[in-house]
């Protein structure tokens, strides 16, 4: 979710290129003939780039900042989080799954039940591992108990999938 918010902001300034570093650092200097002058577009990324590099490290908690404590500018930063912490492990996505599988409604509410089911699903999905939408709605039916059948042999019987609010 952190990831997800901060590249939304980034996204939304048209900064996200500090993170993903899709546009070259503008050089230092430029040079008209035999003048060399500060880049006004480097002093401008530099600048835009140091208040990101901040920014990322005081959202991280002071546990998590030493990992970071290296790097000089907004990339690196990215990277080394993504690296350590974004990459869904096989292992992960596998207990997610398993957890679908075994998820009934038992005595919640239908909507406890079916946020619960949503909460898995999108789990998977911010993993880049999310089911297709008639699986999803598989998963949602397998957990409900016998006094739902009704309602299952309704939606299964329906032409089109239904979305999950409607379920």
């Amino acid at each position: 979710m952190w990831k997800l918010q901060v590249h939304a902001l980034l996204d939304g300034y048209e900064l996200v290129d500090h993170l993903d570093e899709s546009k070259e650092v503008p050089f230092e200097t430029i040079t008209f003939g035999t003048t060399t002058s500060p880049n006004p577009e480097f002093t401008k990324w530099r600048r835009q780039d140091r208040l990101i590099h901040n920014a990322l490290i005081g959202s991280i908690s002071s546990s998590v900042q030493p990992i970071v404590g290296r790097t000089t500018t907004a990339a690196p930063i990215w990277t080394k989080l993504a690296s350590t912490y974004a990459n869904p492990s096989r292992i992960h996505i596998r207990v997610l799954k398993d957890q679908l599988k075994l998820y009934t409604k038992g005595t919640k509410s239908i909507d406890e039940y079916i946020e619960g089911m949503t909460i898995r699903l999108d789990q998977l999905a911010f993993r880049d591992s999310d089911l297709e939408h008639d699986d999803q709605i598989e998963h949602i039916l397998e957990g409900l108990p016998e006094e739902y059948k009704l309602i299952i042999d309704q939606i299964a019987a329906k032409d089109k999938t239904p979305q999950i609010n409607e379920v």
